[in-house]
């Protein structure tokens, strides 16, 4: 696990040290630069060490004859078998870890090889005899990589954007699509960036860019099976799963470093972990996060700890528990430099300090179950829809009547009533909408109407043209014979899961240098998964059907059987009864015409619906906060003299 970072075609002297130098928390171990004036190339590597700790798994590592130079970041868990291959064809090996296979393998098969392997990636290939570049991002979209395209053909990519700040000619300017789309969703679609001249690549996407033709070319080298059919009879299938994920855990215990695991006390957790430990040697450690009853009055989540110490004393496994209290709101400004982008989930905050638990524990890699609940349908919005097959018999008058009431409901009570109401209001209040557009408000925090009351007549403009959801229109439709949910798990793992989930886990565990990995996601896993039909997944009200069938000899029944609970944290309370001070300053009326994104009435108006127990309108606040912080960092000025500072000893990062 490391952090890349380089740009072509525009030489700046230095400029990938200290592109380097921004992201050098994702390795602490190292770091190296390799730069050609001539060929107008620069590439940089900061180093995590996890695999041959030694100095032969430096980067930029180059082939032995000088032609390809290769930064990698992220782990190739297949690697030995394919080192077996490259041996037998004659190459000679100088390290023992997964880096030189992959150059080899890169140099001698060209982007072909992407398809072989199974991991966790973003890369970057210069080949010196043709100056032809390459970016390639993982299947999954686990390891992240910006780019942009500078002015007269130039390109910089980084694994974070703030390194790509650090080149003098990046504009840094808002984009208004972006914006409204984390209002929505707390994230991004697409490739989109909130800074308009940044673009993510996409999960199973290659760059290319070449001297003679100087304008970046993306195009999709691996498709994920998402039209397959299982042969396997349904008992077979769960054997054949098992056996699979018990491989893939395996294969991602690899590692010269002591590895732990992020124990929610869920399903995916308690799997990943009993057959993490049966493969560690000694020592194996877990860790999970709690807040107090008085905090969870309001958000009324689920209690994740008692579960993980049932898990933990059954198993005599060591487990580390941290607090998550309200003063932790004051990491959040920090924690948005890292994130990069305007990421509006509490949940980053957990993870954050579970990472930083571990670090302290002397654990560098975590197991983590991100991924089961896109894999397996796991989001309580696939048993709706599910359910909600009937809903084309009810006649459409009555539907909207229904609808209609719904509103009434209150949104923001405490208690297991206020949080079973609101609910209901979400369903309900989306009956008369298509399948497509159900979904993807079940997706959104915000309803559109609400978002659309809030922001300027800029952003209203964008939301008139459909820009909140056609992203997510888009992939969804981009396999048209998925029928059923499946058309909605392609939303979810290429859309929200990359911009998402996965973002915030490496952000969050690279800030303090630690790694996070994802056995649910193993390439062999996945495929194998999405070939599954829609009844071995969910049936009536439960969901993950397969997944608890193949947990059934391994996990205790109880947390089988417990209703999901997500990492998250207790923003409703904080934002009701903490936060007050915060809010009344970054949304003050000097501060909200200043930045001209939303309208100072509207957003009074959010707050003391949410107050007052009529409306649950406390995610639009928390990410109403977040985008400021967010632009005060990154539009307001550039991140990098937050670096800077942080250098000179004036803020500890």
């Amino acid at each position: 696990m490391c952090g890349i970072a380089g740009y072509v075609g525009d030489f700046v002297p230095g400029l990938a040290r200290q592109m380097n130098a921004v992201q050098r928390h994702r390795g602490p171990d190292g770091q190296g630069v390799f730069e050609d004036s001539s060929a107008g190339i620069a590439l940089g590597h900061v180093r995590l060490s996890i695999l041959d700790l030694s100095q032969a798994g430096t980067q930029p590592m180059s082939t032995p004859d000088g032609r390809f130079v290769l930064v990698f970041n992220g782990e190739i868990y297949n690697f030995h078998e394919l080192r077996d291959d490259l041996s037998a064809a004659g190459i000679m090996f100088r390290s023992a870890g997964d880096t030189e296979v992959l150059l080899h393998g890169l140099a001698c098969s060209g982007a072909e090889y992407l398809r072989r392997l199974n991991g966790m990636y973003a890369l970057a290939l210069w080949d010196r005899q043709t100056s032809h570049l390459m970016l390639a991002r993982d299947p999954l979209g686990i390891k992240p990589l910006y780019y942009a395209q500078l002015p007269h053909g130039g390109l910089v990519f980084a694994s974070e954007i703030k390194a790509l700040c650090a080149h003098p000619r990046l504009r840094r300017e808002v984009d208004g699509v972006a914006i409204i789309q984390h209002l929505a969703y707390c994230h991004a679609s697409g490739d989109r960036c909130a800074l308009a001249s940044v673009k993510r690549l996409r999960p199973g996407f290659m760059l290319q860019w070449s001297a003679d033709k100087p304008v970046p070319k993306t195009s999709q080298f691996y498709n994920l099976p998402f039209e397959g059919r299982c042969e396997l009879s349904h008992g077979d299938a769960v054997d054949r799963m098992r056996t699979i994920m018990s491989a893939a855990i395996r294969r991602q215990m690899v590692s010269d470093v002591p590895v732990g695991s992020l124990l929610s006390g869920g399903l995916d957790s308690s799997l990943i972990t009993t057959f993490a430990m049966s493969e560690a040697s000694s020592g194996f450690q877990s860790y999970n996060i709690w807040y107090s009853s008085d905090d969870n009055r309001l958000d009324q989540f689920g209690d994740d700890r008692k579960y993980a110490r049932v898990f933990a004393a059954r198993h005599k496994l060591q487990l580390s528990e941290i607090p998550i209290r309200p003063d932790a709101v004051t990491l959040w400004p920090k924690l948005i430099y890292h994130l990069d982008e305007p990421i509006a989930d509490p949940a980053a905050i957990a993870t954050h300090l579970i990472a930083v638990l571990a670090k302290e524990h002397g654990t560098t890699v975590l197991l983590s179950g991100q991924g089961a609940d896109e894999l397996y349908y796991g989001y309580p919005r696939y048993k709706v829809m599910h359910l909600m097959k009937w809903l084309p018999m009810i006649p459409r008058r009555v539907a909207q009547m229904v609808s209609d009431s719904a509103h009434t409901l209150p949104g923001a009570r405490e208690g297991r009533i206020g949080a079973f109401l609101r609910r209901v209001r979400r369903v309900l209040t989306t009956m008369t909408s298509t399948p497509e557009r159900r979904f993807l408000s079940y997706c959104a925090n915000t309803p559109e109407r609400v978002i659309y009351d809030v922001v300027s007549p800029d952003l209203k403009e964008c939301i008139k043209r459909g820009a909140l959801w056609h992203d997510c229109l888009e992939t969804m439709r981009s396999t048209a014979e998925c029928d059923g949910l499946a058309r909605f798990r392609i939303r979810d793992l290429l859309v929200y899961l990359p911009n998402h989930n996965l973002l915030y886990t490496d952000k969050m565990s690279m800030a303090v240098g630690l790694e996070v990995r994802v056995p649910m996601l193993d390439l062999e896993l996945v495929n194998m998964v999405l070939t599954f039909p829609d009844e071995w997944l969910v049936s009536g009200l439960r969901n993950k059907v397969i997944l608890r069938e193949a947990a059934e000899t391994v996990v205790p029944r109880e947390i089988i059987q417990r209703r999901k609970a997500g990492l998250g944290a207790p923003y409703r309370k904080w934002l009701r009864y903490d936060l007050e001070p915060l809010w009344e300053e970054l949304t003050s009326e000097a501060a909200v015409r200043s930045r001209g994104w939303f309208d100072y009435k509207q957003l009074k108006n959010i707050r003391r619906l949410s107050q007052e127990g009529k409306a649950d309108l406390y995610m639009l606040q928390w990410a109403v906060l977040t985008i400021e912080l967010w632009a005060r960092q990154f539009i307001d000025r550039n991140p990098v003299e937050e670096h800077m500072r942080h250098m000179a000893g004036s803020v500890v990062m």
